[in-house]
């Protein structure tokens, strides 16, 4: 879109995995512990720890859904209520998008979509996680072997300011998480990519991502002044629908673009806004002030009630806190929104420096075409449009 008068960069692309992503660079006494490939009944299925994982129904990705078909369904458009499934339309070879799973192609295809450039994060391996916890050795096993296929296909960072891609950060062992940040940045990666919510220990049981434990880990972040994103994924939020079962299955969970209700309604930011809560109140932000988060495709309706907590328990017990809460957060936190949010209200809350324009390209829940997010700011300015779909992410980056 020419008339924009510059060339957006986006903070929410993604690519579709490889189907060797997780094994090309798998040391062979830990594959059968980590991701593999099995046929069932005909079609091919991920095993990841052994068991069917149905985190992406199509973790082939092909044939693929056309970007932004689910739209109409994020938008609250779906008076019809019609199932997803048709609301994909008809399926593309994979073959037909090259962009979609080669670095070059891609490149390209920013410049056909009068894109700067991007960065870019995981479809299938923000699901993967969760589906390891028990088994702490293969998960980081499993991402070590992921972040050197990502490098190999499309590059940390090529040296053209275009295309960044964030390496997978697991921080289930302390030692390992911050052995993997250190080797990534020595890659030169430029943002790393973690799932929000509490993080696993490997005994069925979960921890603070702001447990002191983790203070290596953030202290290299911190000092590299490199970005963590806090990508949208499957995590441990995913066990409070356990609390609310009803007898017949409705309580909670989520496969991929099968959603249920209840958790819809009733915890669809927990994920997220109790992270960030996590790392304020437990003083991750307060003992390294210098690192920057990102919440990526976590949308951002969450904010402003985060914040009102927040400002309310510092005026209840400041002495927990020695720099106001709220400050920490729209200091050191970047928030890229839905297309669908109100981004007024979500200016007025954080402020314009602190927005991040995100497309969610390919995905079907994102664009069709990435630059279509200046129509949902339309009482932005020049100024400010600028700014939340093109200059702050350069900020966040260093750029």
């Amino acid at each position: 879109m020419s008339e924009l008068g510059f060339r957006p960069f986006d903070a929410d692309n993604h690519y579709y995995e490889a189907e060797d992503a997780f094994t090309r660079h798998i040391d062979p006494k830990m594959r059968k512990r980590c991701v593999q490939w099995a046929e069932v009944d005909g079609k091919k299925r991920l095993l990841v720890g052994g068991k069917i994982n149905k985190f992406i129904p199509n973790p082939t990705f092909d044939p693929i859904a056309k970007p932004g078909s689910l739209e109409d369904y994020f938008r609250g458009r779906n008076e019809g209520g019609i199932d997803m499934k048709t609301m994909f339309g008809d399926l593309e070879p994979i073959s037909a998008h090259p962009g979609y799973r080669e670095r070059d192609a891609r490149v390209r295809l920013l410049d056909e979509q009068g894109m700067e450039g991007a960065l870019l994060f995981p479809t299938l391996g923000v699901g993967i996680q969760e589906a390891l916890r028990r088994d702490v050795p293969a998960l980081h096993a499993a991402f070590e072997a992921f972040n050197s296929w990502l490098d190999d296909d499309w590059g940390f960072d090529r040296g053209d300011g275009r295309l960044y891609a964030a390496p997978m950060i697991t921080l289930a062992d302390p030692d390992r998480a911050a052995a993997e940040v250190e080797r990534v940045l020595g890659m030169g990666a430029r943002i790393l990519v973690t799932v929000p919510g509490p993080v696993p220990d490997g005994n069925d049981g979960y921890t603070s991502p702001g447990h002191p434990q983790l203070d290596k880990v953030w202290g290299l972040i911190a000092e590299a002044g490199v970005p963590m994103a806090l990508h949208a994924g499957l995590s441990g939020v995913n066990h409070y629908g356990k609390l609310w079962r009803t007898g017949g299955g409705g309580g909670g969970g989520f496969t991929a673009f099968s959603h249920q209700v209840f958790p819809m309604v009733a915890f669809a930011d927990r994920g997220i806004s109790d992270t960030f809560a996590a790392l304020i109140c437990h003083g991750v932000l307060e003992r390294f002030p210098a690192l920057k988060l990102a919440s990526i495709e976590n949308g951002a309706m969450w904010v402003p009630d985060l914040l009102r907590n927040l400002k309310d328990t510092y005026g209840k017990m400041p002495i927990a806190f020695q720099r106001h809460p709220v400050e920490q957060f729209t200091e050191q936190v970047w928030v890229a929104p839905y297309y669908e949010d109100d981004m007024a209200r979500l200016k007025d809350a954080v402020g314009i420096e602190r927005l991040l324009f995100g497309s969610d390209f390919p995905h079907t829940e994102g664009l069709p075409e990435p630059t279509m997010f200046v129509k949902d700011i339309p009482t932005f300015d020049e100024a400010e449009t600028k700014a939340i779909m093109r200059d702050n992410v350069l900020e966040l980056l260093g750029a």
